[in-house]
């Protein structure tokens, strides 16, 4: 048995439909709100590469000032004057710190030194990461540097690692090199000592 629409009904619906595709058609040409839409799909990835550049910026301006620290400190060593002036290895770690600038944090930084007649002997830079090498190479803060560092004329090779909090506070990424999400950035000059007195 076949269902019959009233004619009324169907008048009603045939009303009703040229209505609903101009509201479509009104709804696509529509661009409210487009701007908003586009930036939502823009912003992630902008301030993802704003965060980025201010992080590389971080990086380089702290081993820039390690580095410098480096440079002012082992020419205490380089000139005799960590010998004559008797200074212990937390002195000279204390004084890479004050050369490198107050946003240093000394507690988070290690110092290694090693000492060898010329330049063909086999020395390597401390690897800051290499616990079971790093062992062997502990040098107690009471120590004379002198101990480590040698006499005048002397191949002297001097490592710090820092331990740099910056990629261990960053939400969602994991940048750091060591377990805790930090990331220990490591510095290393070498320098055959002056000739000086008193040896």
């Amino acid at each position: 048995m076949r269902l019959r629409m009233p004619i009324s009904g169907l008048k009603k619906a045939c009303r009703r439909l040229p209505l609903q595709v101009s509201s479509v058609r009104r709804l696509q040409r529509d661009e409210n709100g487009a701007t908003a839409v586009e930036f939502a799909i823009v912003v992630t990835p902008f301030l993802m590469f704003i965060f980025a550049l201010i992080g590389c910026s971080f990086y380089f301006f702290t081993m820039n000032s390690i580095e410098m620290g480096m440079d002012q400190a082992t020419r205490l060593v380089r000139t005799g004057q960590a010998v004559t002036q008797k200074m212990t290895v937390d002195q000279f770690r204390k004084a890479i710190c004050s050369s490198a600038g107050g946003w240093i944090d000394c507690n988070k930084m290690k110092v290694f030194a090693q000492a060898a007649d010329t330049w063909s002997d086999t020395l390597q830079p401390t690897q800051c990461l290499d616990n079971t090498k790093n062992q062997n190479q502990i040098m107690k803060p009471t120590d004379l540097i002198a101990i480590y560092t040698g006499t005048a004329s002397q191949v002297v090779i001097v490592t710090t690692c820092y331990q740099w909090d910056f990629t261990a506070k960053l939400p969602f990424i994991r940048l750091g090199n060591s377990p805790d999400g930090s990331t220990v950035l490591q510095t290393a000059t070498a320098f055959r000592s002056e000739p000086y007195p008193g040896n």
